[in-house]
């Protein structure tokens, strides 16, 4: 029993302990002597530019079918130091850790009557290359901040598209037709889409047209960041 006392005492200030011996490093500057289990250092961190969290939805060149539009951070620099790793590092840690953050700035500055999360899916393929979806990651922790429920598998993602940065506005918008299917009844719901970058709109506008098809009375884009400007077809979206 005693011993069990002192695995317990241990455990419980464990995760400091360790911190102490193995101190985290920033992901953005590479920092090495931060205490904490953020992927980032408060100095990074505080350098984020933040967006005005209004409904964006007008600014984007492909909106159908979205009703509303925010996201929390310009992309700028620093998020670009993070989102890459996320996505291409095998780093997907780092979607729950903005996942996170992205919920406190949705809870301080916007009431949003949200129903269920949906990250955008990968195809298949995408997925065994990746081994994870980064979208699944960020509506991890934004979940956690929210409290509401994630549906990862209510969509499919039945269309094998290649690269979107590469494209510009009118092939964006054809590599994403038909790209989606939907798995289940979601009649008068509010959902928001959940993804790490927001640029052009064509990836989500695709996706909300299959979940309105649905039932789905309202959609939300909901994004980590996007680039001030909406219509910039050089910066790279989700895949």
């Amino acid at each position: 029993m005693a011993a069990f006392s002192h695995f317990a005492l241990f455990h419980s200030g464990g995760s400091a302990f360790l911190d102490l011996l193995f101190p985290n490093i920033c992901s953005i500057c590479g920092q090495e002597n931060f205490h904490s289990r953020d992927p980032v250092c408060a100095g990074c961190a505080d350098q984020w530019t933040p967006m005005d969290l209004k409904n964006r939805v007008q600014e984007l060149a492909v909106r159908k079918n979205i009703d509303r539009a925010y996201s929390g951070w310009e992309f700028g620099p620093e998020l670009r130091a993070l989102i890459h790793p996320l996505k291409y590092q095998d780093r997907a840690r780092i979607g729950s850790y903005l996942g996170r953050r992205l919920g406190r700035r949705v809870k301080e500055k916007l009431n949003l009557e949200l129903d269920v999360l949906i990250p955008v899916p990968l195809h298949p393929v995408k997925y065994r290359e990746r081994g994870y979806n980064q979208a699944w990651w960020i509506c991890r922790g934004l979940s956690r901040e929210l409290q509401l429920p994630v549906w990862p598998k209510a969509i499919k993602r039945v269309k094998y598209t290649i690269s979107q940065t590469t494209l510009d506005r009118e092939e964006r918008q054809n590599n994403m037709q038909l790209a989606f299917r939907t798995r289940k009844d979601m009649a008068g719901i509010t959902v928001a889409i959940i993804d790490d970058v927001l640029t052009t709109g064509s990836t989500i506008s695709s996706l909300a047209g299959v979940i309105k098809d649905a039932g789905v009375k309202t959609v939300v884009a909901l994004t980590v960041a996007a680039p001030l400007d909406h219509l910039d077809d050089t910066l790279p979206e989700s895949l």
